[in-house]
């Protein structure tokens, strides 16, 4: 009988075969991760990135070797331009646990990134073309208060409170382009080097607070005793996440999208998912979210 795994491998070991060094064959996959609370992954407690990078590597038979990195606390930092830097600077091949939000994936108009180093050293690079692999999850936006019950069907509804998101992120854009920034005087903004968003509404620097899904559900896991309440509301966009590279990269990302929808249908990333007590969410359409315009988010904020 014909193993389906082994079957479904040929189409990609055949090209990693014919390719040669450009696929870096006997080399390993590096791959660059950001370390942070749960549910993104870290040396110390694994994760869920982590793992699926792991799934990954053993499915093409070639050894992992992690890079981890922190974001830039900086009101000014753009993630995705150092994603982008780690990658063309040569630091690692691909980045998981990447949104797939086309602003993200544009060609930088920057010459020039001052990129900081996993070593804490500072270098200018050229910034190259990203891609980006099929997804493997989703996240949803979700609303937790700080205490107490209310009956949150909009955003409208929490107007007034102090609302936390962490700083720069989607769900922070979200708040602001929300009714036309009608909340903006409410948002307070959450550097990410802190201890986390809800952390910080746990001990009362806000009300309510708009973070991804899967924080939620790692916090609560981490906090059983938590006055911490799902207020029930899930905003209407979703966002796929995946792995990233450079265009230089190409032929590796198509090795990338010939496991992961495998791993996806045999239900090993889900085993895994579960076995660190998180649900997967799916990946969902459209792959890659439109750019983000003010026009955009204020119609997936109303829910229209």
């Amino acid at each position: 009988m014909i193993d389906k795994r082994n079957w479904l491998r040929g189409p990609a070991c055949a090209a990693a075969l014919f390719a040669g060094p450009a696929f870096g064959m006997g080399q390993g996959l590096k791959v660059c991760l950001e370390s942070g609370p749960p549910p993104v992954s870290s040396e110390a407690r694994g994760g869920i990135d982590l793992a699926v990078a792991r799934q990954v590597a053993d499915w093409l038979g070639r050894p992992l070797e992690i890079v981890w990195y922190e974001v830039e606390d900086d009101a000014d930092a753009s993630p995705a331009a150092q994603v982008n830097g780690l990658l063309s600077a040569g630091v690692c091949q691909l980045a998981g646990g990447y949104p797939l939000v086309s602003d993200g994936l544009r060609v930088p108009l920057t010459d020039k990134y001052p990129l900081l180093l996993p070593d804490g050293t500072r270098r200018f690079v050229t910034l190259g073309t990203p891609i980006h692999t099929l997804p493997y999850r989703s996240v949803d936006f979700r609303l937790v208060l700080a205490a107490g019950q209310r009956t949150v069907s909009s955003l409208d509804d929490v107007r007034g409170l102090r609302l936390l998101a962490e700083q720069n992120s989607l769900a922070d854009n979200l708040l602001l382009a929300h009714g036309g920034g009608v909340l903006r005087p409410d948002v307070v903004h959450v550097p990410m080097l802190q201890a986390g968003v809800l952390a910080a509404l746990e001990k009362g620097a806000g009300d309510a607070a708009l973070v991804e899904g899967p924080q939620y559900d790692a916090y609560r896991q981490a906090h059983p005793d938590s006055a911490l309440q799902d207020s029930g509301y899930r905003h209407p966009l979703q966002v796929n996440v995946g792995f990233v590279a450079l265009e230089t990269q190409r032929g590796l990302v198509e090795l990338f999208d010939e496991a992961i929808p495998d791993l996806l249908a045999e239900g090993d990333i889900e085993a895994e998912f579960a076995k660190q007590g998180y649900r997967l969410q799916k990946p969902v359409e459209p792959v890659v979210l439109p750019p983000l315009t003010l026009r955009l988010l204020t119609r997936q904020a109303d829910g229209s």
